[in-house]
């Protein structure tokens, strides 16, 4: 007879940012869940595109997701009581969490333990101390082993332990996925995927390198390299643009269900793309990527545990963003204004699919 275990830990993510930082979690909740095969872990989302690219996650019992960005703020305070009164023994912030707002959430959920990290730009108005246990941020170091750092007080892991990303992509969507290949005829061709744009928030849309380079770099990929080309993002009126400009019949792959992507990006040989989520999602998948980075840091998001070519420009300047509530800013004006994007060219890329497949 197996007799159930006394005491069953519980524990909850706050994985309140976007997708790339919350998959970026996803190889220290597989160990979280390999270590405790007996918990019960829960998730807590604000963008209802990271429930669904959670949704099928083995390790996760359930996902929560609270509209904090439309919904009152006293209904967001309702919903978190109702967490409370799960009696968390562990709340953690997936790392980057460096805002007011995060940590309020943290405290308001009121588990035993709230784990999250001391960031290296911070003040007291970001309320850290709400948090019990704190990790220090540390400086080029990769966020899948900053999210490692974070499970370590609970369980004993290493840098060495930690695998790849992970996306779980349902039968139903891949089945979906193959008819839509089949219906647009490219079930039988060499697919390049691109994701040309990026989040707007906090003055991100300079992560995106010039659309005369993605227009040259489908023709590139189609006239020479044998390519059709998958545009993938809800920036819509871009991407025609970029089809139109290039003269290629390029195909859109996303839609509002964020999963559709995924599954129609397994198909892909290759992806290319600016520093999003697309770009940790075709990590996730092993994709072959090359990643196009500005003022981020590449030492901390370059593509985990895939081929992969960074294309930046050395600059001294570069990178200067660190994690904050503050958006974006460049100390140049003019023609200069973010010329860390503006410097690469479009051979610089084409180079990097070179060196990745041949």
């Amino acid at each position: 007879i197996q007799f159930p275990p006394l005491w069953i830990m519980k524990i909850i993510i706050n994985a309140l940012s976007g997708n790339g930082d919350a998959l970026m979690f996803s190889p220290a909740l597989k160990l979280l869940k390999e270590k405790l095969p007996e918990s019960e872990i829960d998730m807590l989302v604000m963008f209802r595109s990271v429930k669904e690219m959670y949704l099928n996650h083995p390790a996760l019992r359930s996902i929560f997701h609270i509209d904090f960005l439309k919904q009152s703020k006293l209904k967001s305070i309702s919903e978190l009581r109702k967490l409370k009164q799960n009696d968390y023994d562990y709340s953690i912030n997936v790392y980057p969490s460096n805002r007011l707002e995060y940590n309020v959430v943290n405290a308001l959920i009121g588990a035993k333990h709230k784990i999250s990290h001391h960031y290296i730009h911070t003040n007291t108005s970001r309320a850290e101390f709400f948090n019990d246990i704190l990790i220090n941020e540390i400086k080029d170091r990769h966020n899948v082993l900053q999210n490692i750092d974070l499970i370590k007080p609970i369980v004993d892991v290493n840098d060495e332990s930690a695998g790849a990303m992970e996306i779980y992509v349902s039968e139903n969507d891949t089945l979906d996925a193959d008819q839509w290949m089949i219906e647009n005829g490219l079930n039988s061709k060499k697919l390049a995927g691109i994701h040309p744009g990026s989040s707007v928030l906090k003055n991100h849309i300079h992560k995106r390198w010039s659309k005369e380079g993605y227009v040259e770099l489908i023709k590139y990929l189609c006239d020479e390299k044998d390519f059709e080309v998958l545009l993938f993002g809800n920036e819509y009126e871009l991407n025609n643009e970029i089809i139109s400009a290039s003269g290629h019949d390029a195909k859109i792959a996303s839609t509002s269900n964020f999963m559709d992507s995924i599954a129609r990006m397994k198909h892909c040989s290759i992806f290319i793309s600016n520093d999003t989520a697309f770009m940790h999602c075709a990590a996730a998948l092993s994709l072959p990527t090359v990643a196009i980075f500005g003022y981020t840091n590449s030492k901390e998001l370059f593509p985990w545990m895939t081929k992969n070519v960074v294309v930046r420009k050395e600059l001294e300047c570069s990178p200067c963003f660190y994690n904050s509530p503050k958006p974006a800013e460049c100390k140049f004006t003019g023609a200069d204004e973010f010329k860390c994007m503006k410097l690469i060219k479009a051979e610089d890329v084409k180079n990097a699919v070179d060196r990745l497949i041949g």
